[in-house]
């Protein structure tokens, strides 16, 4: 959202959702495995958290946005999800992810965050899940919504609530 809003001067809701569907693009892995079950295929951290995987996914969204620097600002966002799993803690062999695949096995994993387990709804309720969940939001969700709120505000009121706005 901060990406967004630095790179965005129109307060364009159709970006906003593009960077943000971008940022978590590399997770498609884990969707795909839930869907169709298919372990051997879908390794979480593999195919879909590398450098090539976050380029190619943000250019595939260039034609979307209407300047250079919505484009710069949606490659860094594509790279800052490889910047965060670096910090995340991951209990599924191998530990880390392939940054330079298909170049390289190389894997990089410092485990900053605390592991976040997968699994039954009571697993993933967990208390230690909702502790690392909240240490996540507490570090970046919450600091980027006070960042983007007077913007956020506005689409609220001109594009769901449909009315003119007041900047009083």
């Amino acid at each position: 959202m901060a990406a967004w809003k630095i790179a965005s001067k129109r307060e364009d809701a159709r970006a906003l959702l593009i960077f943000m569907l971008v940022s978590c693009l590399p997770d498609i892995d884990l969707l795909l495995f839930y869907l169709l079950g298919r372990p051997e295929i879908f390794k979480h951290q593999l195919y879909s958290h590398n450098l090539l995987f976050a380029l190619l996914s943000a250019l595939a969204f260039f034609p979307l946005l209407k300047t250079k620097r919505e484009k710069a600002a949606l490659v860094i966002v594509a790279l800052s999800h490889l910047v965060m799993d670096v910090f995340v803690v991951d209990d599924v062999a191998p530990i880390g992810f392939r940054p330079f695949w298909p170049l390289s096995n190389l894997l990089v994993s410092f485990g900053f965050f605390p592991y976040v387990r997968r699994g039954t709804l009571p697993q993933v309720l967990s208390a230690e899940n909702l502790l690392a969940f909240g240490l996540e939001m507490a570090l970046f969700v919450i600091p980027a919504l006070i960042f983007c709120r007077r913007e956020l505000s506005h689409l609220w009121r001109t594009r769901v609530l449909k009315k003119t706005p007041t900047w009083g």
